[in-house]
């Protein structure tokens, strides 16, 4: 193959490449999918540090025509660009289907937001895309609620220690490696070289299945609820690990924005808190604040549209 045709051979395959990358996240002005992201004119402080928005979701009949595998919307996530948890919402949107008005509850950290909405084929948030968008969401300053989430005191009136293993654990970890030791030795002297290679083989093998039993009494997520009233649950593993927190601690609370930025904290709405904590990370949750009667507050609507 001559150089120009090698060079054509990779430009096409370049080519091909950018073309399967952008069919992956549809764009707003061609794709079949369309979605809106407005929030109401009534102030409401029923579910802080939370507000209420209406997401219109309209997937037309041509969306299987366009090369997409996947027919049915199973499940919508919403984050804010500056970072915080990504809210998951059930939903069951087929092709051809009537606009969809979905009410969803989001983090407003700024007054004016930007939101990443991501339709997906599963009903996790790590499921294939089908469409993905970035709506811009104005809210009255007054609304905002990012002190909620950014609580640096919280971390440091507390000393929060990453976990250990406990001196019961080491011990047994200990003796069974020491005992492990001594066998493998002893295992030198067999004379035959298949029983020799059968002892060690074994002794491995039991010495694995002994340090697991070791560890496996050892929780690897804490649990830990802070202060008199339990408004804070400390949460710290001692391995990587998912962990799912039920209410009422379904506000996760960040020392800066650089944690708040880089949070893989997944909301599924009104059942759980999804987390990925690492080996010896230690987070906060907090409950939700107390609701304080305030008078009803009127502002205009605030409306963002990707295709609408």
């Amino acid at each position: 193959m001559t150089r120009p045709e090698i060079l054509w051979f990779w430009t096409a395959m370049f080519m091909a490449a950018s073309a399967a990358a952008a069919a992956e996240t549809l764009p707003a002005e061609n794709a079949p999918v369309r979605v809106s992201l407005e929030r109401g004119e009534t102030r409401d402080d029923s579910e802080l540090p939370y507000r209420r928005a209406n997401l219109t979701v309209q997937y037309d009949s041509s969306a299987g025509s366009a090369g997409n595998t996947h027919g049915v919307i199973r499940g919508i996530t919403v984050r804010s660009v500056r970072g915080g948890p990504t809210m998951l919402f059930g939903v069951t949107i087929p092709t051809g289907s009537a606009p969809l008005k979905i009410s969803v509850v989001l983090p407003v950290l700024s007054a004016e937001e930007s939101y990443n909405v991501r339709l997906l084929a599963g009903e996790t948030a790590e499921t294939a895309v089908i469409a993905e968008f970035d709506l811009p969401l104005d809210w009255p300053a007054g609304w905002v609620t990012a002190e909620a989430f950014l609580d640096p005191d919280a971390y440091d009136t507390g000393d929060y220690l990453p976990p250990v293993w406990s001196n019961r654990t080491r011990q047994n970890v200990f003796a069974i490696a020491a005992a492990a030791c001594v066998l493998l030795a002893a295992a030198l002297l067999v004379r035959r070289a298949g029983w020799r290679v059968f002892a060690a083989t074994v002794t491995v093998i039991a010495a694995a299945a002994g340090l697991w039993f070791a560890a496996s009494f050892e929780p690897t997520i804490v649990r830990r609820g802070i202060g008199d009233d339990g408004r804070l649950l400390l949460i710290s593993c001692l391995r990587d690990a998912h962990c799912e927190i039920l209410p009422p601690h379904t506000v996760p609370l960040y020392y800066n924005l650089e944690e708040m930025a880089g949070d893989e904290a997944v909301i599924r709405t009104s059942e759980k808190l999804t987390v990925r904590l690492k080996t010896g990370q230690v987070r906060l949750f907090a409950r939700p604040p107390v609701v304080e009667s305030q008078p009803t507050t009127k502002t205009q609507p605030a409306t963002a549209k990707s295709g609408l």
